[in-house]
């Protein structure tokens, strides 16, 4: 059994209430139980009902029971009101939870195979219940009578009831050797072991990743793969340096991930024979699934390739001429006339690939590929596996990037990650989250301006030192700047760091935003989705592989200004960064975007696609 974490456990803090357990309803109270005033139109014969809670339906450390009587012949989901109300009496206001429901039919762990996945909201004035596992919410109001709805509602989004612990299958997943494409996957993983009751989590990526994916309940299998992102040439494009970047990290992963995927699928079939279901959830650029697209042999055991989750972290991108080219940057605007110079451009585009794809194609032959490469290689990842998933939503795509719904989904940001309770903060955290807590309307209260420049392209003096350089005479204002790896020295010499900056070599973007009022980053697509998933207004500026186009994306959704240059003047910064703390509109966008992806429930659709796919084998 897997403990249940403290910081989840608020259901086992139930108060079992004594007298009336009505469900919200008004004086003078119907139930007929003691020391009630009776009501001559209520049923004098009662039923009982106990509700058992978990974090896990198959976990069952740290249970609590909760009894609650109502007249018969009224539904036993307003008992179940009244199971929550007791909840908000004890805990007020109680954080989000997700709380797994069985209806005990006497001994308390004898609990009905129908549970009620549900998420719990609540403040001082109303309590709300999230059914996850239905297309319905149902709000419960502490002042009135409400019935949660029928019990058909109680299945899972695609239609197809929730896999019960013995038919979950074995899950494996991998990913590139890199922050950005590794931690939203170690997320999703994490959720569906301790939330979901999925045991058996494989999980192939990095060596520098295996304690994150140790502490997901995934068994960690390493990819020997290394890289280092060649250095710039003295004269080199920015284009060409892209390339060379392609080639080293995605061309030459693509041998020792095949290698590494097909023993594991192998191992894992031995360990779990058929009829044990397989799913894999193969992140777009971690090469392993690729040499199977063109042919290379199957791993030993299988007839063919598991239900594959192609699960992209980035922008969408096509060579369909519907759709700029990727990398430059342009702004969508698909007049005819674009969408003649957008065609032209892919197809010259494909010479200026040439190198990379025969590259690949060398790569896949070596493999015993029986296909030859002749695609580009963007558009081979956004198109691998059964299934590709995104984790956005449409406000911000490009329109029509889901034209085959089926095979394209947009499951919404994943949901802001909890702190590790180990973390350990910087000497001035104090600093910033007191002026947090200060009033908007207090004049001693800072503007709080954020800059990062990730974790990959970390040219500091990009973008970094003209946001410092930029805001170092605002008294009104306090930077908080992130170097992206740990270790990493101050770039400014002391002497020259101005007295509002607070800088730390790396330090989680979900503990730093909420106390944020401007993010400035070089867009890079994980970094972008934190700042909407904390909604807070972005200044963006890069142009290097897909950031010129999160820029454009961002700006065309209202939710940032776009600089349009990798390397911005103090000018520029400065301007950007009034314009955003300036005009309130940047704010209530990006607050309107980040409740779409809140509303979207990414980790639950997620589960719900694992579901379609295996209901189709």
């Amino acid at each position: 059994m897997v403990p249940v974490p403290a910081r989840q456990s608020c259901h086992a803090r139930v108060r079992i209430q004594q007298g009336c357990m009505c469900p919200a309803w008004s004086p003078p109270c119907r139930c007929n139980a003691a020391g009630c005033t009776a009501d001559p139109r209520a049923s004098s014969v009662h039923v009982t009902t106990q509700f058992v809670a978990f974090v896990s339906p198959t976990d069952r450390v740290g249970c609590k029971i909760a009894t609650a009587s109502y007249p018969e012949g009224l539904s036993w989901r307003l008992s179940l009101v009244a199971f929550f109300r007791s909840l908000l009496l004890e805990v007020d206001p109680l954080p989000v939870q997700d709380v797994y429901l069985g209806i005990c039919r006497g001994n308390p762990m004898d609990i009905n195979p129908l549970w009620c996945r549900l998420r719990v909201q609540s403040t001082s004035s109303h309590l709300a219940i999230h059914s996850l596992l239905s297309t319905q919410t149902s709000y419960i109001l502490l002042d009135q009578t409400t019935n949660m709805g029928d019990a058909r509602d109680l299945t899972s989004p695609s239609g197809h009831p929730p896999l019960t612990s013995p038919e979950k299958p074995v899950l494996l997943f991998m990913t590139l050797n890199a922050s950005g494409h590794t931690a939203g996957a170690a997320q999703i993983a994490k959720h569906l072991h301790f939330n979901r009751g999925y045991k058996d989590i494989y999980f192939i990526t990095g060596p520098r990743f295996q304690p994150l994916i140790e502490s997901t309940g995934a068994k960690y299998i390493k990819n020997p793969f290394e890289y280092d992102v060649p250095k710039v040439q003295e004269g080199s494009t920015e284009g060409e340096a892209f390339f060379e970047g392609m080639k080293a990290v995605f061309g030459e992963s693509i041998v020792p991930s095949y290698h590494v995927l097909r023993k594991t699928l192998e191992d894992i079939r031995v360990a779990h024979p058929e009829p044990r279901k397989i799913l894999f959830v193969h992140e777009a650029l971690s090469q392993g699934l690729l040499p199977y697209q063109y042919g290379c042999p199957l791993p030993k055991g299988y007839t063919s390739l598991p239900k594959t989750i192609n699960w992209h972290t980035s922008i969408y991108t096509s060579s369909d001429p519907d759709f700029p080219p990727f990398g430059l940057g342009l702004k969508y605007d698909p007049t005819p006339e674009n969408k003649a110079v957008w065609k032209t451009m892919h197809a010259g585009g494909k010479t200026m690939w040439k190198p990379l794809i025969e590259h690949y194609d060398q790569k896949l032959q070596e493999l015993g590929s029986t296909k030859r490469f002749t695609d580009l290689p963007l558009d081979v990842a956004m198109t691998g596996g059964d299934v590709t998933v995104m984790a956005t939503t449409a406000s911000l795509e490009y329109p029509n990037v889901t034209k085959d719904p089926k095979k394209f989904r947009l499951v919404g940001g994943l949901p802001v990650r909890a702190l590790d309770k180990n973390l350990v903060y910087p000497p001035w955290w104090e600093e910033l989250t007191l002026n947090s807590a200060l009033s908007d309307s207090d004049p001693a209260k800072k503007k709080v301006v954020f800059v990062t420049q990730g974790t990959v392209h970390r040219a500091y003096h990009e973008l970094m030192i003209p946001v410092i350089q930029a805001m170092a005479d605002r008294e009104d204002v306090l930077v908080v700047a992130t170097l992206g790896e740990k270790g990493e020295p101050n770039p400014l010499p002391e002497e020259e760091t101005p007295r509002n900056v607070r800088m730390v070599d790396y330090f989680p973007y979900e503990a730093i935003l909420p106390h944020v009022d401007v993010f400035v980053s070089n867009a890079g697509y994980g970094g972008f989705m934190h700042g909407i998933m904390n909604g807070v207004p972005m200044v963006l500026a890069g142009l290097i592989a897909d950031k010129g186009d999160v820029c454009q994306r961002a700006a065309r959704a209202g939710v940032a200004v776009n600089l349009g240059v990798s390397n911005p003047s103090v000018e520029q910064v400065k301007e950007g960064i009034d314009t955003v703390l300036g005009d309130e509109k940047y704010r209530q966008r990006v607050k309107e975007i980040e409740e779409e992806n809140v509303k979207a429930d990414s980790l639950g659709q997620i589960e719900s696609i694992i579901e379609e796919l295996l209901s189709h084998e």
